[in-house]
């Protein structure tokens, strides 16, 4: 009778766990279909308030670049910025173009027009970064992105 017991019960765990595993895929395989689905590509050319960053967009985008998810970016990072923002190029999700606008007046601006090297604050530490810089902007996108020589070049000869 203790066997019978025992397999009973033993039959019983194992269902209510392949019941319990059933409901978990089924959740993950909708979590799975709703990410999939949803899918942003940020703002258009049209919706950034930036004449300057329009035109960089529109400019890459005539060269045969894929600009995707223009979003605003993050105006603390480089000291004294005005504005920014940041897009995709060619689907480098992780390796964003960055553009800054500096305040012309800036000691900072001035310094990285002789050495390419713009002063980034994150998390309480300041460090120089490698920008190219144009006019009073920070073009900034890592150098890991396969892109990144030619679209410095062009936008070099672009925005003079």
């Amino acid at each position: 009778m203790k066997k019978l017991f025992m397999l009973l019960m033993v039959v019983l765990m194992v269902s209510a766990l392949a019941a319990c595993s059933e409901e978990d895929k089924n959740t993950e395989n909708e979590a799975e279909k709703n990410d999939s689905t949803e899918t942003t590509d940020g703002a258009t050319s049209e919706e950034i308030e930036n004449e300057y960053y329009n035109n960089v967009v529109e400019i890459l985008k005539d060269e045969g670049y894929e600009v995707t998810n223009i979003t605003a970016g993050d105006i603390d990072f480089f000291t004294d910025t005005k504005t920014s923002f940041a897009a995709e190029v060619n689907g480098e999700d992780m390796l964003t173009l960055q553009m800054f606008e500096i305040d012309p007046n800036s000691e900072h601006l001035k310094n990285a027009k002789e050495t390419g090297m713009g002063q980034a604050e994150y998390e309480g530490e300041v460090a120089e970064i490698p920008v190219l810089v144009v006019g009073n902007y920070f073009v900034f996108m890592a150098e890991g992105h396969p892109n990144q020589p030619d679209i410095y070049k062009l936008l070099q000869e672009k925005l003079k």
